[in-house]
């Protein structure tokens, strides 16, 4: 079975861009929900690919 910590950890990047890009921005309502919806997880899924390509 593969292991999912590179899926982990790049969603965890994409979940601090998301902090980020929010506070800086002050987004709010509908933005700040795809925001932190979508962030995670194209983070987690573009951090495993990079992985299973090495």
């Amino acid at each position: 079975m593969r292991s999912y910590l590179p899926y982990v950890f790049g969603a965890a990047l994409g979940l601090l861009a998301a902090f980020i890009l929010s506070a800086i921005f002050g987004v709010g309502g509908t933005a700040q929900l795809l925001l932190f919806g979508l962030l995670p997880a194209i983070g987690g899924a573009t951090c495993e690919r990079i992985v299973s390509r090495n």
